[in-house]
């Protein structure tokens, strides 16, 4: 868990406030469309991060580098006590992208510096064969800090975003409570292949526990139902979940 002591205010701040409107909003839209009206102020601090980068080169305890998420350019910087929101920092250098994935929730992004791009993709298959997706490019975007775009949960927020510019850059992302599924799924665009993604730290401990069943049958599959079992919990929570 993140001490609320080392959290900058402006992020305590800011996540107070979307803590305060989010309850009473049913719809993945409607919650879209609050965060997308707070959030813009937050991307525009620049000074903010600016420290946040200084303490991060600097080994600071906040944000936490050896904290689980599902990318290895990802920070948490908050997570909701109520599980209904994450607050996530990317780091991006030049030409960075994430393979094309679908998302457990729905979630509002934005550059702080630099340009970030979006290439949303649409499914054009009936999903009829497991392990199998063909995808369409349906929409691509620029976006200069401070704009935002958003995804939906599964197959409504399948794209891929990234950094095309050659300088490093840095964006948020906030991300809803998740579904308790514990992977995203990835696809790869000229095969058609879905794939699972789980955050690195805990895919480390899944292959432990399979290869442990090779050697040890029974206490393998005890451990992997141990692991499995965290790995989903997780998952399942904003305040503890990789992304």
């Amino acid at each position: 868990m993140i001490s609320l002591s080392n959290i900058p205010g402006e992020i305590t701040e800011f996540c107070a406030r979307c803590a305060e409107g989010l309850p009473s909003l049913t719809e993945d839209n409607a919650r879209i469309q609050c965060i997308r009206k707070e959030f813009p102020s937050l991307l525009r601090n620049t000074s903010l991060f600016a420290r946040i980068l200084a303490d991060i080169t600097s080994g600071a305890k906040y944000p936490d580098l050896g904290y689980a998420t599902m990318f290895d350019n990802e920070l948490l910087l908050y997570a909701d006590p109520g599980r209904l929101f994450s607050l996530r920092l990317f780091l991006w250098d030049a030409g960075d992208y994430t393979p094309v994935h679908d998302h457990s929730s729905w979630g509002v992004i934005g550059p702080v510096s630099g340009t970030l791009e979006v290439i949303n993709y649409r499914r054009d298959d009936p999903g009829s064969q497991a392990g199998q997706a063909r995808l369409i490019e349906a929409e691509r975007l620029l976006l200069e800090p401070g704009e935002t775009a958003f995804t939906l949960p599964l197959n409504d927020g399948i794209h891929t975003i990234g950094n095309p510019t050659d300088e490093a850059m840095l964006s948020l992302s906030l991300y809803g409570s998740p579904l308790p599924r514990g992977y995203i799924n990835g696809f790869d665009l000229a095969t058609g292949y879905i794939y699972q993604i789980v955050a690195p730290k805990i895919k480390k401990k899944v292959l432990a526990t399979k290869a442990l069943i090779g050697l040890d049958k029974a206490a393998g599959e005890d451990a992997f139902k141990r692991v499995r079992a965290h790995h989903l919990d997780i998952m399942r929570s904003a305040a503890e979940n990789p992304k």
